[in-house]
């Protein structure tokens, strides 16, 4: 019986990885703050989705995919 072969490339990218990580940290605190203000389940889970939502958006510009090697 043969081995599977196994991919030696990553499932994320360190980029890709960074910006959900932090993203789903800030909906976390997004949530939790909404719910200790409203005391809202339901308003506390919009809150985390959507400021998840706007991080991933505002990190993915932020952390640029390029890299400017010539010095400019």
């Amino acid at each position: 019986m043969t081995r599977p072969v196994h991919s030696t490339s990553p499932l994320l990218t360190v980029r890709a990885a960074l910006i959900l990580g932090l993203s789903l940290i800030t909906g976390a605190a997004a949530g939790v703050l909404t719910y200790w203000v409203t005391g809202s389940v339901a308003g506390s889970i919009l809150g985390a989705g959507a400021a998840t939502a706007g991080a991933i958006g505002l990190l993915n510009q932020i952390i640029s995919n390029t890299t400017n090697d010539n010095g400019d």
